[in-house]
Parts: C-alpha cells; structure tokens; sequence
C-alpha cells in the first residue's frame, strides 16, 4: 500500500500545473506511434492516453501502430521527423534496448529523443502452457534437462520480456531456445496452442488465461506478490532475487523540440494517464499508474540502458 502511494504522490503534486491552459498546441492532429500491433496492454495505454490527451490539445491524437523488429520500425520511423511535436512515440523497455542489440547502434534513446512522459508500470509473469508442467518446479526440471530442449515465445526480439527470459536462461541454467513474434497477441495464440513452451509476459496480458487455468503462473518479478494472483510467490522467493524482468511505458518525441512544445504534450499526457477512470481501468488489469515526468522517465532510460547492455554482452546476443 505504501508503495502505491508513493507512486500517485508526483501525480498528485503535478495537477495544479497540469490544469493551466497549455502555451502551445498543435496545429494538426498528433501522430501518437506506437510499435506493436493492437490487441495488447502497449495498445490499450496508448488508446487511453490519446483519448484523454485530444481535448487538452485542442486536436485529435491519433495512434498509429507500427510493429516490427522489437518497435526499431516505430523508433526510426519517429527519429527522423520533424521535432515539431506533432509526431510522438510510445516506448518501453526495448527503447533501451535496440539500441545496443543492433550493430550499428540505430539510434540513441537519449541524444536522438526528448523524454515526456513516464506513464504505467507492469510486473511480468513467468507462464506456461499446461502440458509442460503445474509448477515452478516441474518447470525447471525440464527446462534444465538435455535433449531438444524448450521453447520460449516473446512479442519480439529486444524486448523487455525477451531481455527477462535470456536473463533467466543465464541465471538458471536452462535449456531453451528463443522465438520472437511481432507482438504480444501473435505469441500468446502460439503458447496458447502449446506450438511454444513457455513466456514472460506482462500481468496485465497473461491475466485471462491465467484466470481461466488456459496458462499455468510459475511466478511473477517483483518485489512482493501481487493482488491480482495472490498465491503466486516472486521469483526472489523462488531463488533468483536478480532477475530483472518488468515493462514501463513512457512517451518521447523527436529531439530539439521547444519547451512549450514539451510542455505543452507532457502535460496533457499526464494528466490524461492521471485521470481516476484512466487509473482504474488500469489497475483492473494489473497496470500500475506511475504519471511521472520528463525527468523520471529519462532516469529510468539511462537506467535500463547500462543493465540491458551489460545481459546483452553477457549473454552474446545479437539482433539476428
């Protein structure tokens, strides 16, 4: 409880700026691009802020989906327009991630972007299909053994659920191979089926078929167990108190934009996010509201993109 409450409290602090009449506004509809394909929790965050951002803006906001290659489609797409605000981009881990897993580097998420908002914040849940195993221990039994080995399914390569996975492939020792997918809906058909073993995914994306025993939880990354699935212990409880595995969202433009402009576009994002019908429709599904600042959110870039650099040299992985 305490650390929900934490969480609200910039929020909370920021509605009295939040609520004066922005010194900019777009002068045609937003561009809000996003770098998956709708049918996820990526998808619905984007909806919602764009909803809730149009009549702060004067202007419609529309999203664009653009998936492909872990969103580096989405990323170059934005980093060359103009930094006029009139084009935005949704990010999540994989921001800091592509970055260092493609050669060369394709972007900078610092130099080439200006950071706006740090919107939600996800735990990710480690999940099976049934006939593979009821248990954390039943799992690792067979994701350790010799022979063919298992199949884990992501929403594509560099992403944060796909950093998680070869992060507790190295720690545990396990015996799987990797199979990207170009967005979350895609994989969970696959593991659905049983045609992949195993995922990480998002608590807000694997909770109905969890719900509807379709997925079995073998633990979920975080710092205590969630409301949501009560009994389902951590996976520090589990053994690996260092696995780092989790999804943010945030909102960046193209660097060099005006200040107003910036200001203007993470104002009315935050406020947006902030909404109490935003936050409950949020929380439901496991979705927690962070509505924090440029600042934060470039702390948390810089952050994920030293550890993410470091599993990607570690692991030797590649963009292939």
């Amino acid at each position: 409880m305490r650390r929900r409450s934490l969480l609200a409290l910039p929020a909370l602090l920021a509605t009295p700026a939040l609520a004066q009449a922005p010194a900019w506004r777009p002068n045609a509809p937003v561009r809000y691009v996003i770098g998956f394909p709708p049918g996820s929790s990526f998808d619905m965050v984007g909806r919602i802020v764009a909803e809730g951002a149009a009549p702060l803006l004067g202007q419609t906001v529309v999203v664009e989906n653009r998936p492909g290659a872990g969103t580096l489609v989405a990323v170059q797409s934005v980093k060359t327009m103009p930094a006029d605000g009139q084009t935005v981009l949704m990010v999540a881990n994989s921001f800091t991630v592509n970055q260092s897993l493609h050669k060369p580097q394709p972007y900078s998420a610092i130099r080439d972007f200006d950071p706006l908002a740090l919107l939600v914040y996800t735990p990710h849940v480690l999940v099976c299909h049934p006939s593979l195993a009821a248990d954390f221990a039943g799992f690792m039994a067979k994701a350790k053994a010799a022979g063919r080995g298992l199949s884990f399914g992501t929403n594509g390569q560099g992403t944060s659920q796909h950093m998680g996975l070869e992060h507790l492939k190295m720690l545990a020792g396990l015996n799987a191979e990797h199979i990207p997918y170009r967005g979350v809906a895609p994989m969970l058909t696959d593991l659905l089926a049983g045609r992949v073993d195993y995922s990480i995914g998002n608590l807000s994306d694997v909770l109905p078929a969890v719900r509807d025993n379709r997925l079995v939880p073998l633990g979920i990354v975080a710092d205590a167990r969630h409301p949501l699935l009560p009994a389902l212990p951590t996976l520090t409880e589990l053994g690996f108190p260092q696995l780092l595995s989790d999804t943010w969202y945030g909102v960046v433009l193209p660097a060099g934009a005006p200040e107003p402009v910036k200001a203007a576009l993470s104002g009315a994002f935050l406020q947006s996010i902030g909404r109490p019908e935003a936050r409950e429709r949020l929380a439901a599904v496991g979705l927690d509201v962070l509505a924090r600042g440029p600042t934060e959110l470039r702390d948390r870039i810089q952050r994920d993109t030293t550890t993410y650099a470091e599993i990607i040299r570690a692991a030797n992985l590649t963009a292939g």
